[in-house]
């Protein structure tokens, strides 16, 4: 794995001055014990822009496998501390990964949508997130990263200036849903309070 803090410190000032990055509720972020992260996403800049944001707990992700067939965004996502899941099946080591990480008492970082936005507007949630959540029984709290999608939408190559964010919000209260039988309607409603509390924490215009 990649040592993401030195990552961090060497790209600040770009991040500072290429997209202006603010970081909101930092003090929602747990000091100590595994915990998940679920985000919206709407572009390959999202996991390196979060894990920069949560300053002193690195951030683990999973990202689909076929982006790091991509030699330069392949690169770009180890550094970010990412690993490959393949979509469509089971991935047993993927899941295995997760739950590894998390059980050393880091913390992981999830995109429940699957797949990067082609509008900017949130998808639906996939219920693999759900069931990801479901078993690993920690805490979890929503962020929502605002900006991405116009400076590096899908399809471009190279990332445009703008104005970026970051809102961590509180852990999302999920004690009821996971007391609850272990199945894909449990699945369901795990993923759905995720996207919701996900959308609450989007900036007002």
């Amino acid at each position: 794995m990649a040592s993401f803090p030195k990552i961090r410190f060497l790209t600040t000032w770009f991040v500072n001055l290429y997209w202006r990055t603010k970081v909101y509720g930092i003090e929602n972020i747990p000091p100590t014990g595994p915990f998940v992260v679920v985000a919206n996403h709407a572009s390959i800049l999202d996991p390196y822009l979060i894990d920069w944001a949560s300053k002193e707990r690195e951030l683990y992700f999973l990202a689909k496998e076929e982006l790091f067939r991509n030699p330069f965004i392949g690169y770009f996502l180890a550094q970010c501390n990412a690993i490959p899941v393949r979509r469509g099946v089971i991935d047993e080591a993927a899941i295995n990964k997760f739950h590894e990480i998390l059980g050393s008492g880091k913390p992981m970082g999830i995109f429940p949508e699957g797949t990067r936005t082609l509008t900017g507007e949130i998808q639906q949630g996939k219920k693999g997130a759900g069931m990801l959540v479901y078993n690993a029984g920690v805490p979890v709290l929503a962020a929502y990263i605002a900006g991405t999608f116009e400076c590096f939408p899908k399809g471009k190559t190279w990332p445009r200036p703008g104005k970026t964010s970051i809102t961590f919000g509180p852990v999302i209260p999920m004690e009821d849903l996971y007391g609850e039988k272990a199945e894909k309607a449990t699945y369901r409603k795990i993923t759905d309070r995720l996207m919701e509390n996900i959308a609450r924490l989007r900036p007002k215009v």
